[in-house]
């Protein structure tokens, strides 16, 4: 095994520290949050999505600080609300091209070719060819002492592909063709190798 302590780290180039410690603690759930500005919508990827809790229901999204235009921070700290996409194999390059730096005023999704949805519950884009789809509210903001900030918000509506939801309410991301990121740049499909019922003491694993 390769050791890499922390003296060993900080002697890295800044550019290769950032990839390993961004590709170090696995993979991460790849989405696009969708949100409306004054003059445009807005669409960026995300590879910070994660769950809090399921009473309410509750995900949080971390965003790197503030030093520099965030739009997708900026609009929803302006309307309070925003969707969160699900990114699958048939669109990742044009998610991942939405991480370029476009000004303010032009639409991400016109710019990569994705089709804005719109429903009538919510005046927000949603991304049309997403298998899930959740439209979020804005909760609180913690600052993280790295400078980043944690966005909490509760999740008011959620649309699935009805292929990818088992009747017991288990989300299938291999049926769904939903993607994973590792770091910021690397892509993987993902591939259900089981479920297992609820693990006891001194009981042997069970496949459901």
């Amino acid at each position: 095994m390769i050791t890499i302590n922390a003296d060993s780290l900080k002697q890295l180039p800044s550019r290769k520290r950032a990839t390993l410690l961004n590709n170090v603690c696995g993979l991460r759930s790849a989405n696009l949050i969708g949100t409306r500005g004054v003059s445009t919508t807005n669409l960026a990827i995300f590879n910070s999505v994660i769950h809090l809790g399921s009473d309410p229901a509750l995900i949080g999204v971390v965003f790197r600080p503030l030093t520099v235009e965030r739009h997708t921070y900026d609009n929803i700290k302006e309307f309070k609300a925003f969707t969160i996409n699900a990114v699958n194999q048939s669109i990742i390059s044009k998610a991942h091209q939405t991480s370029a730096k476009f000004p303010e005023n032009r639409s991400e999704f016109e710019a990569v070719g994705l089709t804005a949805q719109y429903r009538e519950e919510s005046h927000l884009p949603f991304v049309a060819e997403s298998p899930i789809q959740l439209l979020c509210h804005f909760s609180k903001e913690h600052l993280l002492e790295n400078g980043c900030v944690l966005v909490t918000a509760t999740i008011e509506s959620i649309y699935i592909q009805e292929s990818a939801l088992d009747d017991d309410m288990f989300v299938n991301h291999q049926l769904a063709n939903s993607v994973a990121i590792g770091g910021l740049d690397a892509y993987y499909s993902v591939a259900l190798e089981g479920r297992y019922a609820y693990a006891t003491v001194d009981e042997t694993p069970k496949l459901l």
